[in-house]
């Protein structure tokens, strides 16, 4: 199946539990500032083809821009001063919608926020109103001519407000046919233009109304504006209203340019051709859905591409701050402190008198206290790892992580400034404090600590209280392995083996018990270096997971995005 035939098999009705606040964007692409609008469009779109379906009249709109004489032309289409008409701008402030009682306007309404006010026609006599700002005023009549229209006058489609707009926009998307107005002040300014080319594209009934003309003006004089846009029927749709004095309504209800304007409108939306013009405007609304949707899906479709190569990104900067961080860690561990740890490897064995009695105590080792011959307390021990974290020196990894804040906020922040992920990247909260660095670290000793001790006790297990020398010995095992975690916690990961095998070697017997502590020893020294280093890296691995959690609060659910994709190959939706 093609890429169009896939796309041709998407239908409106699976979207009916859509919601626009459901679609979400970091902003890595050039058109995510589009995705928020589709959203949005999709949703009032959707809304709007139930809403019509139910709807027997027809909407006919008149749009126009400021001054054009929107309400004028609309009083004189409906043979009654129902618009306010004047020269203050805007005049219409809300739409004015007269439609046949019984057509069900307000039964599910599409527009949400707006209020509707239904006025009875014969009742509230022909008073002029100019709308109220968030209210549809609809007047409501029993004339046979008009049974199956309802007329509706907006504000302008230029106008300062935007509210103005908004409804002259909305009612456009409700509308079926549309009386576009202009004028000789106003024919040729962009923003009229710019909507009337939208209207002949979307292909819905038109009228087109040039107000206010001079004597020499010609049709050709507005067409001209749409240059090569206009299609060829256009000059067939195209009216000229000559300028009217003071109290223009007599005067444009006689006028025969008028007139020929009312008869031919009333020929093309006939009565009798209501279900076939809906028909056809509801396909076309089904189909601009269809476009929406695939437009909606395609933009989600990129941002996840884009999300899964910035994720690339972050793992692959987290993963060389990381070998950058462990090297320069290693780099600070001079020759100067390998020998310092070998000599006080040294003075471990040669301190220790094999034939003194247990009343002895080795002295300290890194100024860490040991207890000689198995009686090493437990309390001891912790004083022994308390001592060794207060010589942690935090800075390092608190300079590291900054250096990756850097990294990240300079490579990978979206190049648009206005995107949702640039703002989120450095709101309060995602950059590691100096104090949550020190928190995390002591938190990652706290877990290696308690590692150490239970190595420590499962290579202590079964040593004879009697035997008072050599490697074996409780004092001196523990004495070691407090010495390795100095190596790795200076930096010093790479001599590692190098350090405790030249230090240790020349004490070792060739007894089967002491080489096998030995390698015991090694085995737990190594492993305590790699869950060292794990946890300095895990301090930078969870700054980058903040990162990724500002992208992925960002992104729109993957349910969300299956949705709009789903059944496209399925023929029965």
């Amino acid at each position: 199946m093609t890429a169009e035939e896939t796309h041709a098999t998407l239908k409106a009705p699976r979207f009916d539990q859509f919601q626009p606040e459901s679609v979400r964007s970091p902003g890595l692409t050039k058109g995510f500032q589009e995705i928020p609008f589709l959203a949005q469009r999709l949703r009032k779109a959707l809304d709007i083809l139930r809403y019509k379906k139910g709807m027997p009249c027809l909407w006919l709109v008149f749009l126009g821009g400021t001054g054009t004489g929107k309400s004028t032309l609309f009083n004189a289409l409906c043979g009654a001063p129902l618009s306010e008409t004047g020269v203050e701008r805007p005049k219409t402030t809300g739409p004015i919608l007269y439609a046949p009682r019984g057509c069900g306007i307000e039964r599910n309404f599409p527009l949400s926020g707006v209020e509707l006010c239904n006025k009875i026609f014969e009742t509230v006599g022909p008073r002029a109103s100019s709308g109220s700002a968030g209210r549809l005023t609809i007047l409501e009549h029993s004339r046979r001519e008009f049974s199956h229209l309802a007329l509706a006058d907006t504000p302008d489609l230029d106008s300062i407000e935007m509210n103005n707009r908004q409804f002259a926009e909305d009612f456009y998307l409700l509308s079926d046919a549309v009386i576009f107005v202009t004028s000789q002040e106003k024919y040729a300014d962009e923003v009229p233009r710019q909507f009337l080319l939208r209207i002949l594209k979307d292909q819905k009934p038109y009228f087109l109304l040039f107000n206010k003309a001079e004597q020499n003006t010609t049709p050709g004089d507005f067409l001209s504006t749409l240059q090569q846009e206009a299609p060829s029927q256009a000059g067939d749709r195209l009216w000229l209203i000559p300028y009217a004095p003071a109290n223009p309504l007599p005067f444009i209800s006689q006028d025969p340019s008028f007139l020929g304007f009312k008869s031919f409108l009333e020929q093309e939306l006939a009565e009798g051709n209501v279900e076939q013009l809906r028909a056809r405007m509801n396909s076309i609304r089904k189909k601009e859905i269809e476009q929406t949707a695939r437009r909606l899906l395609d933009l989600l479709q990129e941002e996840q591409r884009e999300a899964e190569a910035w994720r690339a990104g972050l793992r692959e900067r987290c993963d060389r701050m990381g070998q950058r961080f462990i090297k320069e860690q290693e780099q600070t561990f001079s020759q100067h402190s390998r020998d310092f740890i070998q000599r006080e490897i040294r003075k471990l064995f040669s301190k220790y008198d094999v034939l003194a009695k247990p009343r002895r105590a080795i002295r300290e080792i890194l100024f860490i206290p040991l207890r000689f011959l198995g009686l090493l307390a437990e309390e001891d021990r912790r004083e022994a790892l308390l001592k060794v974290r207060q010589r942690i020196d935090l800075v390092p990894v608190q300079t590291a992580v900054a250096s990756f804040n850097g990294m990240v906020l300079q490579d990978l922040s979206p190049k648009n400034h206005q995107a949702p992920l640039f703002e989120s990247m450095r709101r309060p909260g995602v950059a590691l404090t100096a104090q949550e660095v020190g928190a995390l670290v002591l938190q990652e000793q706290e877990r290696l600590e308690h590692w150490l001790e239970n190595q420590f006790t499962v290579l202590s297990q079964g040593i004879p209280w009697t035997k008072k020398w050599g490697i074996y010995s409780t004092s001196i095992l523990w004495g070691l392995l407090i010495i390795a975690f100095e190596i790795v916690v200076g930096g010093g990961f790479s001599i590692l083996d190098a350090a405790l095998d030249s230090a240790i070697a020349p004490f070792v017997t060739k007894g089967a018990v002491e080489l096998f502590a030995y390698r015991e020893i090694q085995k737990v020294a190594r492993e305590l270096a790699k869950r060292y280093q794990d946890g300095l890296l895990s301090v930078i691995k969870e700054q980058a997971k903040r990162y990724e959690a500002c992208l992925d609060s960002l992104l729109t659910a993957k349910e969300v995005v299956e949705g709009l994709e789903k059944d496209k190959d399925d023929k029965n939706v």
